[in-house]
C-alpha cells in the first residue's frame, strides 16, 4: 500500500496500520541492534531473548506512542512537535522494556530469559527513533507531493505564483505545501532582489522582475497570485494593479498576526487599492488607560462607535455604556460582543436608547453609570441630507454636543473626546459648519471646566454607513453604471479599525484642550478609486462598467482639508497622531453663538444664513470650488471593467 493511499484511509484504519508498522519496526530495530552489537554475529541465545521480549517491547512502544498522541497527529502536518512525540514515545517504550527485562532477570536468576547487554537497548532506541521518524516524514512528503510539485499532476489543483521571495513568501510557501490552502501548488516565486536570481526556495524557482507578473502568469498558466511582501519599500498599488490585470485571483499576505500568532493571507480590499499601509499599532498604553474604567459612547451603534466598542472591550473596562438613538444597531452589536466575550458582556456592556438632544435622558444615564470617559461619536453626518434639513444638523450636532458636554461636567467625567471631521475645516456645507461649531464649544469649555475636553478630527472611513465605497461596490456588482459627481473630486480615506484605534490612542494621551489630527495619508481621486474598484469587482464576462458624472451635490466641495490656515500641527508621542493649535474662543462668544442659533430655530429663521453670520469660515461651495466645479465637456464617460483588458 502506498503512502498516498495510507493518507486517504479512514482515521481508524490508518491508526491500526501505523500501530502495526510501529510494532514491526520496534522488533526489527531490536534485532538489528543486537546484530550491530555483536558485529552481525549475534549468539543464538540472545536472538531467542529478542523473541521473548517482543510482546513487552511491542506493547510498551505502541502504548507509549499512543499516550504521546502520535496516532492523533495529522501526517501531512508532521513537524518538530511530531519528532518530539516520537523521541519521547520510543524512549519510553525502550525504557519500559529494559526495566521489565531487568526485573525478570532478577526473578529468574538461574536462567537469563530476557536481559541483553545494555548498549543493545540504546542502539535499539536510536534505530527505532530513526525508523519511526523516517516513516512519518516520508508519509508527509508523499502526502504533500501534490502541493509541492514533486508529483504534481492534479488537473483541478490551483497553480499559485507568490510575488515576494522573502520571509513572508517563504511562510506562504510552507503553508501551501502543508495543505492549508487546499489542493494547490506553488509553481514559481517572483522577486526584485538580484541576490535571489537563479535561486530556489525548496524546489520552487525564483524568477526576477515583479513588473513581469502578467507575462509569468500566462507562461506558467497561473490560477492565483499571492502578494507576500511584508515590508514593502515602495507603494504596492501599481503591483496590485498589474496582478489584477492578469485575470487571476489575487490575494495578499498580511503581516498582522491572527489568533495563532501567524501572518495570514487575505483577499485584496479597497484599502489596498488606496495604499493604506497596514500598521500594527502599539496599544499597551491605551490598554492601560481604558482597563477597569467606566466608558460611555454616544452613537455607540454607528460605524465608528461600534468599532470603538469592539476595541475597548479587548481592554476589559469595568463598564461600557452604548448610548444611541437606534436600538437596532446597539442590539446587534451587543449580541456580536456576547458571542465573542460571553458572560463578561452581560456584566460589562449596557445599552441605553436615547437622543443626545434629550437632556433629561442623558442626565439619567450619566447618573446611573457615572462614566469616567465619554467618547462622543453621535452626529448627523450626511452632507446632502443636512443641506435639506439644516435645523436638524444644528439641533443634533451643535446643541446635542453641548448637552453631552454639560452632562459630562455635571457628573464629574474625567475625559471627554469628541469625534470631528475634515469637513469642519473651511466648511462649505451645513454638516461641516455644525461640526466646526461643536469643536468651538469643546475648545471653549476646556478653559472653564475640570473635565478634560478634546476633539479628534479625521476624514472619510472605508465601509461606513453611507460610504461611497459601498455604493460603488453595489453599482459595480449590478453591472453599472457607477455614478460619480465630478472627475476631479478628491477625499482622504482610512479604515474603520485604524480610525478607531487612533481615536483611542489620542484619548489615552489627551491632557485637555487638544485638537488631534489623524494622519490620513495621501488624498485619493474618487475617479481613480472608482476605476480601481471596477477592476477589482467587475465581472470580466460582462460588458465594461461605465462611469457617469452627475455634478457636485449641494454643499459638496472638490477637496477636503485637515487643517485650517491658522492651525499648525505638531507630532505627538503616537505615530500618525498630530495635535493642532486650537482657536482661542472666549466663552462669551460661545454663549452668543448658542443664543443666536436657538433664537433662529425658535423663530423659524434662516438657519443657513445664521450659521454664515456666526461662522465666517463657512463659505458657499461656489466660493471654494469656483470654475473647477464645472464638469468638463470631454470628461470620460466609460471605464473598462474587464479584468485583464
Amino acid at each position: 500500500m502506498t503512502g498516498k493511499k495510507i493518507l486517504t484511509l479512514r482515521k481508524e484504519t490508518q491508526t491500526a496500520l501505523l500501530m502495526l508498522l510501529d510494532a514491526v519496526m520496534a522488533n526489527v530495530s531490536m534485532l538489528l541492534a543486537l546484530q550491530i552489537y555483536f558485529d552481525m554475529n549475534a549468539p543464538q541465545g540472545h536472538i531467542l531473548h529478542v523473541l521473548r521480549v517482543a510482546p513487552i517491547l511491542t506493547a510498551a512502544t505502541v502504548g507509549a506512542l499512543y499516550a504521546m498522541g502520535l496516532y492523533r497527529t495529522l501526517l501531512r502536518y508532521a513537524s518538530v512537535d511530531t519528532l518530539i512525540q516520537i523521541a519521547t514515545g520510543t524512549l519510553m517504550g525502550t525504557g519500559v522494556t529494559y526495566l521489565a527485562s531487568f526485573v525478570c532477570y532478577h526473578l529468574y536468576t538461574e536462567v537469563n530469559l530476557f536481559l541483553m547487554p545494555r548498549p543493545v537497548y540504546l542502539v535499539q532506541w536510536l534505530l527505532m527513533l530513526f525508523l519511526t521518524g523516517a516513516s512519518r516524514f516520508s508519509l508527509r512528503i508523499v502526502g504533500q507531493a501534490g502541493h509541492t510539485g514533486l508529483w504534481f499532476n492534479k488537473k483541478h489543483a490551483k497553480r499559485i505564483m507568490i510575488v515576494g521571495a522573502g520571509w513572508a513568501g517563504a511562510q506562504v510557501l510552507r503553508d501551501v505545501q502543508a495543505g492549508r490552502y487546499g489542493d494547490s501548488a506553488v509553481i514559481l516565486m517572483v522577486d526584485d532582489n538580484p541576490d535571489k536570481e537563479n535561486t530556489r526556495i525548496g524546489r520552487v524557482p525564483v524568477r526576477m522582475d515583479t513588473a513581469r507578473v502578467k507575462a509569468y502568469a500566462g507562461q506558467y498558466a497561473i490560477d492565483e497570485i499571492i502578494i507576500a511582501i511584508a515590508t514593502p519599500q515602495n507603494d504596492l498599488t501599481p503591483l496590485i494593479h498589474q496582478c489584477l490585470e492578469t485575470g487571476c485571483k489575487v490575494r495578499m499576505f498580511s503581516a498582522l498576526q491572527d489568533m495563532s500568532g501567524r501572518g495570514r493571507v487575505r483577499d485584496i480590499n479597497v484599502a489596498d487599492l488606496l495604499w493604506r499601509t497596514e500598521t500594527q499599532l502599539d496599544m499597551d498604553e491605551t490598554r492601560q488607560f481604558f482597563a477597569g474604567k467606566r466608558v460611555l459612547i454616544t452613537g455607540g451603534g454607528g460605524s465608528i462607535g461600534s468599532e470603538l466598542c469592539r476595541q475597548i472591550m479587548a481592554f476589559v473596562p469595568s463598564c461600557l455604556v452604548l448610548y444611541d438613538i437606534s436600538e437596532n444597531y446597539i442590539y446587534e452589536l451587543y449580541y456580536e460582543l456576547e458571542e465573542k466575550y460571553g458572560a463578561m458582556v452581560r456584566n460589562t456592556v449596557f445599552l441605553r436608547v436615547g437622543s443626545i438632544r434629550d437632556e433629561e435622558t442623558l442626565d439619567r444615564v450619566f447618573s446611573e453609570f457615572s462614566p469616567e470617559i465619554v467618547i462622543h461619536a453621535a452626529a448627523h453626518k450626511h452632507v446632502p441630507l443636512m443641506e435639506d434639513s439644516p435645523e436638524q444638523a444644528v439641533k443634533n450636532n451643535v446643541f446635542g454636543t453641548y448637552n453631552v458636554a454639560k452632562c459630562a461636567v455635571a457628573h464629574g467625567v474625567k475625559r471627554f473626546v469628541m469625534i470631528s471631521t475634515d469637513k469642519a475645516v473651511n466648511p462649505t456645507n451645513v454638516m461641516g459648519a455644525s461640526k466646526r461649531m461643536a469643536e468651538i464649544i469643546i475648545e471653549a469649555m476646556q478653559k472653564r471646566e475640570k473635565t478634560q475636553f478634546t476633539a479628534v478630527r479625521f476624514g472619510n472611513v472605508l465601509g461606513s454607513h453611507g460610504s461611497v465605497v459601498l455604493k460603488f461596490e453595489s453599482q459595480i456588482r449590478a453591472g453599472g453604471p457607477v455614478t460619480l459627481t465630478h472627475p476631479d473630486i478628491i477625499r482622504y480615506f482610512m479604515t474603520i479599525p485604524e480610525a478607531a484605534s487612533l481615536v483611542l490612542q489620542a484619548a489615552s494621551i489627551a491632557k485637555g484642550g487638544e485638537l488631534f489630527i489623524l494622519d490620513m495619508g495621501k488624498p485619493v481621486k474618487i475617479r481613480e478609486l472608482a476605476e480601481r474598484m471596477i477592476q477589482l469587482y467587475a465581472d470580466p464576462t460582462m460588458p465594461p462598467v461605465e462611469i457617469v458624472y452627475t455634478g457636485l451635490r449641494p454643499g459638496e466641495k472638490l477637496y477636503e482639508e485637515l487643517l485650517r490656515d491658522e492651525e499648525n500641527s505638531t507630532a505627538t508621542s503616537k505615530e500618525k497622531i498630530f495635535v493642532a493649535k486650537p482657536e482661542q474662543v472666549a466663552w462669551s462668544q460661545v454663549e452668543h453663538m448658542l443664543t443666536s442659533l436657538e433664537r433662529c430655530l425658535n423663530e423659524g429663521g434662516d438657519i443657513r444664513q445664521c450659521m454664515h453670520a456666526l461662522l465666517p469660515s463657512f463659505k458657499e461651495p461656489d466660493e471654494i470650488n469656483g470654475e473647477r466645479a464645472k464638469l468638463p465637456e470631454d470628461a470620460p464617460q466609460q471605464v473598462s471593467g474587464a479584468v485583464g483588458a
